[in-house]
This record gives C-alpha cells, sequence and structure tokens, in this order.
C-alpha cells in the first residue's frame, strides 16, 4: 500500500462561477503536475462533464470520481459521489427535476459550458446552476446512499452554503463518510470551532475554480487507484485511511 494525493472538490467550466480554463484536458494536466492521482469533479447541480473528465483522465492514469455538488433546500452544499455513472446521472436528472426553473444569465453569472474530453465545447446549460433545489438534507442522504453513492458536507468552515454554519449540526440522516473543510482553517482549529464534527474523518479540498487552485491537501493510504479501495480508505477499514494536511502536498 502506499500513499496516493487527492482533491474530492473541483469544478469545469460547467459551473458558471468557474472559469472556462476548466476544460477536462487542462484539469488533467493540472492535476499531475501537483501529482494528484485522484479527483473528484464536482459541479453545481450538474454532472454533464464528469464523462468527460473521466476519458481525460483515464488516459493520464487519473482515477477520476463522478459527482455533483448538490445546493440543498435550506442552502447547504453537499459533495455527492457515485461509482456507477448511470447512477450518476439518474441522480443529475432528479437534481435537475428539484432546480426552480431560473435561466442562467451568463453576462451576470458565467457561461455554463458542456465539454468533450478534448476541451472542445459541445453545448450550453441554461437553467441555472446556483440555485437551491427542493431536496432536503435527509433525502439527498438517503437517496445518494439508495443509488449506491456517498456524500460529503463541503467547506463546513465557510460562512455560506455551509452544513455547519446554516444548521449548526451533522443531521442523523445524512450519515457522511466524512466533512470538508477549507482550506482556510487548520483541522485543529476546526475540531475547537465545531466541536460536532469531531466525530467525523476530515478530509481537506481545494474547491477549485480555476486551475492554479487545484491542489492536494488529502491524502489516501490504500493499495490502488479503485473505488472499492477508496471505500475502504474512506471507512477507515481494512488498515486503509484518509489523511488530511494544513498545507499543501505538493
Amino acid at each position: 500500500m502506499r500513499f496516493f494525493l487527492a482533491d474530492f472538490h473541483i469544478h469545469t467550466a460547467l459551473s458558471p462561477c468557474a472559469e472556462n480554463e476548466m476544460t477536462p484536458p487542462a484539469i488533467i494536466a493540472a492535476a499531475k503536475d501537483k501529482g494528484l492521482e485522484v479527483i473528484g469533479i464536482c459541479d453545481h447541480n450538474s454532472a454533464e462533464n464528469v464523462m468527460a473528465v473521466m476519458e481525460a483522465g483515464k488516459a493520464e492514469g487519473i482515477m477520476v470520481i463522478g459527482g455533483a455538488e448538490v445546493q440543498t433546500a435550506e442552502d447547504v452544499h453537499i459533495l455527492t459521489f457515485f461509482r456507477d455513472y448511470g447512477n450518476l446521472i439518474l441522480w443529475q436528472e432528479e437534481i435537475y427535476a428539484a432546480l426552480p426553473g431560473i435561466k442562467n444569465d451568463e453576462v451576470k453569472f458565467g457561461e455554463q459550458l458542456i465539454m468533450n474530453s478534448h476541451g472542445e465545447i459541445t453545448g450550453r446549460l441554461t437553467a441555472f446552476l446556483l440555485s437551491s433545489t427542493f431536496m432536503s438534507i435527509d433525502y439527498v442522504g438517503k437517496r445518494v446512499r439508495e443509488l449506491g453513492g456517498f456524500v460529503i458536507p463541503a467547506h463546513v468552515d465557510r460562512p455560506s452554503f455551509s452544513l455547519i454554519r446554516n444548521l449548526g449540526f451533522v443531521p442523523a440522516g445524512l450519515e457522511p463518510c466524512c466533512v470538508e473543510l477549507s482550506k482556510n482553517i487548520s483541522i485543529e482549529q476546526a475540531k475547537k470551532k465545531f466541536p460536532s464534527i469531531a466525530q467525523f474523518p476530515l478530509i481537506k479540498s481545494s474547491d477549485a475554480h480555476r486551475l492554479n487552485e487545484i491542489s492536494p491537501y488529502t491524502k489516501i493510504w490504500m493499495k490502488d487507484k479503485i473505488w472499492d479501495e477508496l471505500l475502504l480508505a474512506l471507512n477507515f477499514a481494512g488498515g486503509r485511511y484518509i489523511l488530511p494536511s494544513d498545507t499543501c502536498l505538493r
């Protein structure tokens, strides 16, 4: 077994708040340059670019975990990941159905670009992805588990769109595998400031919206870059585990 550097929270050009430079091949190139071998793609309320990044990552030996960052009815961001791409797409359709039907204003909020693995634009999403869905936190946790996935509350130390800031606790129905901190707080500071997360494993992610933000703050002790090994590490089973760092690891 060995350590694999990971960044679980990266946006593509599909997220209107991300730069258009966040193309699938550019993300993979930046990840490789930082020594990352496991990355999570989590655009806001969509997974349209996941397959393109997976294809680009496969060519470079980088494991891409497919997901979406759901904005719940409580205005909380939850990272949702899936083993099966088909189930991710089923989840995406549920997310779309739970959006309020607002159209994106590209001038005000930015483009929502759908791309192929070469970074070529193949479409634009018109539904505004920065809206809250009608889905509750408890429903998100329950439904993602039914579809064979896992959830991670995103950047819980942030002053907005944060589970701890908005609710003050981790609901029992969410059942997260771990909790994500931003790079702006130390692990010890977070444990002292937010004691409700002390019982959960912690990870740190970049939440990258620009290429230069992609960075490894978490490493995973496991045998190989495969889903089953990742699940063992997230559950601290079989000698596998995850280890966050207060500083960039590369």
